[in-house]
């Protein structure tokens, strides 16, 4: 056994739990791959190590809305413990045989083939669970007595019994508590059986912090700059605050949440400096995934946080002044004069709902 000081290892005195005694890994490649940049909420860290520690037959129940980093905490500080992790994203298609395994056929012999619980039971790895709350109950309820730290009888595999290993962890997550989607935002979601949930101890996530977002963002793209960085960071929680209000008033305002993980995404198209706008880049990530109304709303936003879009207007010559120029409602378009042998003409500007028609009259 080796004991693994917390405190050093996290780089924080803060941490409740001091050490943690854990056997040396030789599955090296099922340890997750470790990002030296990733920062830790100091609370959500607490409770995942006081359960890796002392699970007291528990498991852990992870919840909180989509790309809040439910899954991606675990992978992280089971990398920085070298504790493999064994991995499924369940689905209302799941069955309990694609926890357990299964006879299959190789070299044309017929032979059991471990699942990812009895293989975590076997080696003494963290299970994590995705999307539990997509799976059948009637499914679930194999794990009752799994989940209470009881061996695993594989009746298909004549009978065989897998005794937990010490180290073994069953992490879920999930978009809900167990009690289906009340957000409308999770379609699928399922009510789960309270003889299942209480075998776990529970945990609920939301986005991060604003200065932990705005940490996240310059660890992992230093060369963005720190306005840009805390105006998107406020855009996202502007976004979250409209949500919420929904939410509360029974009236939903926009029809997707704004994650972390969509922050992110936003952070590194425009870290690679390819002039892009931040409204086409919000666009392309975000805004066209909603209706017409919310993706409008969204776009004023953008020009409330980020300033107005500005396109100047290219001169064009008589062949293709009929074109039509699509540009925002908020866009300025000076008029210009054209003075040819035959007269002065003069390029009219006609606003319209969608974009702005350029005419020309004599």
């Amino acid at each position: 056994m080796v004991t693994v000081n917390l405190k050093s290892l996290f780089n924080n005195e803060k941490i409740l739990i001091d050490a943690i005694e854990l056997e040396p890994c030789s599955l090296y490649e099922h340890i997750p791959v470790l990002n030296k940049n990733y920062v830790f909420e100091l609370n959500v860290l607490n409770e995942i190590l006081l359960f890796l520690a002392h699970p007291q037959h528990d498991c852990l129940y992870i919840s909180g809305p989509s790309g809040c980093g439910k899954t991606t905490i675990m992978l992280q500080i089971a990398s920085r413990l070298n504790w493999p992790v064994e991995q499924i994203t369940l689905s209302n298609k799941s069955e309990s045989i694609d926890l357990i395994g299964h006879a299959t056929l190789r070299k044309g012999e017929l032979v059991f083939e471990y699942g990812p619980l009895t293989r975590a039971m076997m080696y003494g790895e963290i299970l994590i669970l995705n999307e539990i709350d997509l799976m059948s109950p009637g499914d679930l309820s194999v794990l009752n007595d799994v989940l209470e730290g009881k061996p695993l009888t594989i009746l298909a595999n004549n009978g065989e019994i897998i005794h937990p290993h010490p180290q073994f962890r069953v992490v879920a997550t999930a978009n809900t508590k167990g009690f289906g989607d009340m957000t409308g935002f999770y379609n699928g979601a399922r009510l789960l059986n309270q003889a299942f949930l209480d075998r776990f101890r529970y945990l609920e996530m939301s986005y991060p912090k604003a200065n932990v977002e705005c940490l996240m963002i310059k660890q992992a793209y230093p060369n963005l700059d720190d306005a840009l960085i805390s105006n998107l960071v406020r855009f996202a929680n502007e976004l979250r605050q409209v949500v919420n209000m929904g939410l509360e008033n029974g009236v939903r305002q926009l029809s997707a949440p704004f994650s972390t993980r969509t922050l992110l995404k936003i952070a590194g198209i425009a870290a690679l400096d390819l002039n892009l706008t931040m409204h086409k880049i919000i666009s392309m990530t975000f805004a066209l995934r909603l209706p017409k109304v919310e993706f409008e709303y969204v776009m004023r936003l953008c020009n409330d946080v980020f300033g107005h879009e500005k396109e100047v207007l290219a001169n064009t010559s008589k062949n293709n002044l009929n074109d039509s120029i699509k540009v925002q409602d908020e866009m300025y378009v000076k008029d210009d004069k054209d003075t040819t042998a035959k007269g002065k003409k003069t390029r009219k500007v006609k606003k319209t709902n969608e974009n702005l028609e350029i005419e020309l009259s004599a």
